[in-house]
């Protein structure tokens, strides 16, 4: 494990593998293996983030906030997430999802799928959601709680909710400019 400065790391965690920038805190009860993590981000008790693979760590960029009980798992592909990224409460991220070779039958009615979890910045995903493989959510997306976001592409500065999730509002792009103005966060370059 490599520790930035200032860091608050309970004893009762398990990080094997952990590139931690400064400034990060994480509580009783996390697991983490093979992460990075920026600087300043806050993850609660009982958050659980890891892959197989230590060449290919799960992402989290600075400033992000992860709740109590966040469990996310890079099995079947990438898991990167952005800066300022908040979730909440028991969400679930996943990387493959299927029954397996447990079953015959239901895994050659219900293959397992595989792919990338990809979760931009400003990003808010409420309580109890689960992200599905290949999932993409682009910069400053909501997913509504007990939502079940499944592969695809969820636009920008976009409420969506439901199971599966449904886009239901867009946000005003001359409101989300004013904010970063106002606060001095830049547009992010394409």
């Amino acid at each position: 494990m490599s520790a930035g400065k200032d860091c608050v790391i309970s004893p009762c965690c398990n990080l094997e593998n952990v590139v931690l920038g400064d400034g990060v805190v994480i509580r009783d009860g996390v697991r983490l293996r093979n992460a990075v993590i920026g600087d300043s981000t806050h993850i609660a008790r009982n958050v659980t983030f890891y892959s197989p693979v230590a060449e290919r760590p799960v992402r989290i960029g600075h400033h992000c906030w992860f709740s109590y009980g966040v469990f996310g798992e890079a099995t079947g592909g990438d898991i990167q997430i952005g800066d300022y990224v908040v979730i909440a409460h028991r969400t679930t991220v996943v990387t493959s999802s299927g029954p397996g070779p447990q079953s015959p039958i239901m895994n050659a009615l219900y293959p397992v799928r595989w792919g990338a979890v990809r979760i931009g910045a400003h990003c808010w995903l409420c309580a109890h959601g689960v992200v599905l493989p290949d999932a993409v959510f682009e910069e400053g997306v909501i997913l509504g709680a007990n939502s079940l976001a499944s592969n695809g592409r969820f636009e920008s500065w976009s409420l969506y909710a439901g199971n599966p999730a449904r886009l239901l509002k867009r946000l005003d792009p001359a409101q989300v400019q004013a904010v970063r103005r106002q606060i001095g966060l830049e547009t992010p370059e394409v």
